[in-house]
């Protein structure tokens, strides 16, 4: 992922938030919620990377600018986990530029 240039702390303007609905698949398996629990410890930084992160307990991110949240969900690095949290949770996300 590219990183967007940090301003908050020079007073930078949040451009885009990413609202995310996450709801736990009835009937999990002890091995789908344990892939989404590394789902979790690994999105984090990569949000962070993409110049974004939670405001909300994982249900609302920010991003400095729509692209670089769109960059975030096409990088290759994303693409790689998203299939940990498959069984354990179905994730709706709607980007608010």
């Amino acid at each position: 992922c590219r990183r967007p240039p940090h301003g908050r702390s020079g007073g930078g303007r949040v451009t885009a938030l990413a609202i995310f609905e996450v709801r736990l698949v009835a009937g999990a398996s002890d091995d789908a919620l344990a892939r989404y629990a590394e789902y979790k410890e690994r999105v984090a930084p990569l949000i962070l990377a993409a110049g974004g992160r939670y405001l909300a307990r994982a249900a609302v991110g920010e991003f400095l600018e729509a692209d670089a949240a769109r960059m975030f969900w096409a990088s290759p690095e994303y693409a790689d986990i998203v299939a940990l949290r498959d069984g354990a949770v179905d994730v709706r996300a709607v980007l608010l530029p």
